[in-house]
């Protein structure tokens, strides 16, 4: 893997030469096998681990399969408290939860029915709780087998990375498969500390708590807080924006709500106190991904008062008496009330030493400032495509003069109005100021075909590049499926030869080359999308250096043929 790190102010590039060997992975591995880009993106999860979802349907069983929600968040967010409350309810839902620990749910004690032997606890609503297997099917197949249920939640460790369990289920036995499905992800996030996770430096091992035994010996430990983070908020289906009350002001709850839906914008964001929703959240078999008394855009309604709807408004509330923090109170002018001390109003000072008569303001008045509303920063995406290899020395040399935010929490306006970050290597004119979110696969071109300290294995291997906050890695994604004839590729999508189909009409780029490619989404605030553009383009290889990348690959693969 090769990642960043601070050194100081600096990002300075560590490589870890230990990441491939001569032949690049140990094992082929399709490079679709990460989810790259939020659901508006053109990229698809590849066959070798997205089976063909009509399998589950090919197998018809009597009765309906109940469907699975795996819940994610990180540790504190409120997921074990939001199991309690689904656990406890009222409204007739029969819900079965598998967690890492029953004991930390804190079940009433008054509302449990009796314990049986595999330490599975009845509730007198009908819902029960038990503890996660060594498999998930396993904790599944019992957790279904004699009991009439409405729905299933998991409990995801902080650490886990919903898609990759989601990817695994498929792999599960049919027979598990017939009784329950995975249908859909929650994730939960934290409005008081999502702006200091995702500016953090951390690793998930460097958070007391946070990983397993397990986990302490597993690669997870090394990932980083903010790409966890980023992860999580990009496989749910619904983001559960919990611990509003806790915030410290509206705008933290804004900046967290924005991002989320930037990072995301397929998924419906929640505002929630003490982990309170509708058991209709995971009832749905996540077809038609609407829910019973649901709103696929904000709650209108003014009587409504369902926690587990979205109050938010599009617009600045204009009501003057108005004191519910979920809504925006931005002003579109200057806030001209002198006492006013609310942080989301835009306090702009156009006038001079002469002409103040406000008493409390201790602006310097020789120039005019203001403090944008976060719901007037546009956050932006677009995405970055290319048919020809980075030079790897010129790309680093961007890089490492990567843009490092100097605040430790997410601050709009900060990325809005740029960097500063001293030293002599720092880029402060850099294009890349104001990007939140970057990540896709990329195509390296080899420094050295053959030889000591050879890297011909760029050519066939996909890398995958993830940026989220601080936090910046490139790692190997697999080989791409050009390494592979047609003909052999097809064997990896016999189930799903619609998958097969648009790989190739979507993501074969050239009939040379296959599905090399690079293909990077870059979510941010404000962002020059023409000057990115033109730092990713420079880093490619000209016509005189594809020429030259031809001749080596053909000298490479008959050096290959003759051995």
């Amino acid at each position: 893997m090769t990642s960043f790190k601070a050194v100081g102010n600096f990002l300075m590039l560590l490589l870890v030469s230990s990441v491939l060997g001569r032949n690049g992975a140990t094992a082929w591995q399709s490079p679709l096998s990460r989810r790259v880009f939020h659901r508006s993106m053109p990229f698809a999860l590849s066959a070798s681990t997205e089976s063909s979802t009509t399998d589950a349907a090919e197998v018809k069983s009597a009765k309906k399969s109940v469907p699975i929600t795996l819940l994610s968040g990180f540790l504190g967010t409120g997921k074990t408290t939001t199991l309690k409350h689904l656990l406890e309810n009222v409204d007739g839902v029969k819900i079965g939860v598998i967690v890492n620990d029953v004991a930390s749910v804190n079940i009433d004690a008054k509302l449990v029915a009796g314990q049986t032997i595999d330490g599975m606890v009845e509730l007198q609503n009908g819902c029960a709780c038990c503890s996660l297997a060594d498999e998930l099917f396993f904790s599944v197949d019992n957790m279904v087998n004699d009991r009439e249920l409405d729905a299933i939640v998991v409990e995801l460790s902080g650490v886990a990375d919903p898609m990759a369990i989601k990817n695994n289920w498929i792999m599960a036995p049919s027979f598990v498969k017939e009784k329950a499905d995975v249908a859909r992800v929650v994730t939960v996030i934290d409005a008081a500390s999502f702006g200091t996770d995702y500016m953090s430096w951390d690793e998930a091992r460097e958070r007391k708590g946070w990983l397993t035994p397990n986990e302490e010996m597993s690669p997870e430990g090394n990932r980083k807080v903010s790409e966890l983070l980023a992860e999580q908020v990009e496989a749910a289906d619904i983001i559960l924006l919990n611990k509003i009350d806790l915030a410290e002001n509206e705008e933290q709850v804004a900046v967290a709500e924005k991002v989320a839906r930037a990072l995301n914008d397929k998924a419906e964001v929640r505002r929630v106190q003490y982990g309170v929703i509708s058991p209709s959240l995971v009832i749905s078999d996540g077809s038609e991904n609407k829910m019973a008394h649901d709103h696929a855009h904000d709650c209108k309604e003014p009587d409504c008062t369902d926690s587990s709807h979205s109050h938010s408004h599009d617009h600045a509330c204009a009501e003057p008496d108005c004191t519910d923090s979920s809504h925006s109170h931005s002003h579109d002018h200057a806030c001209a009330e002198p006492g006013c001390t609310d942080t989301s109003h835009s306090h702009s000072h156009a006038h001079d030493t002469e002409t103040c008569n406000d008493p409390t303001c201790t602006e310097d008045h020789s120039h005019s400032h203001s403090h944008t509303s976060v719901d007037e920063l546009g956050i932006v995406n677009f995405v970055y495509k290319a048919t020809r290899p980075f030079d790897p020395v010129r790309l680093m040399n961007v890089l490492n003069k990567w843009p490092v935010p100097v605040k430790e929490t997410l601050d709009l306006n900060i990325l809005n109005e740029g960097y500063e970050i001293p030293g002599e290597d720092a880029d402060v004119d850099s294009p890349f100021v104001g990007v939140l979110r970057s990540k896709g696969f990329c195509w390296f071109a080899p420094n050295k075909w053959t030889g000591a300290n050879e890297d011909a294995w760029r050519h066939d291997t996909a890398m995958f590049w993830s940026h989220a906050g601080k936090s910046f890695t490139l790692s190997s994604a697999g080989k791409w499926w050009g390494t592979l004839d047609k003909e052999t590729m097809k064997k990896y999508f016999v189930s799903n030869m619609k998958e097969f189909d648009r790989i190739i009409a979507e993501d074969f780029q050239t009939e040379e080359f296959g599905d090399r490619r690079q293909e990077i989404v870059f979510i941010g605030v404000n962002l020059d999308e023409e000057k990115i553009r033109k730092t990713m383009d420079d880093c490619l290889l000209s016509d005189d250096d594809m020429e030259k990348y031809r001749r080596n690959l053909r000298n490479y693969e008959s050096t290959l043929f003759t051995k």
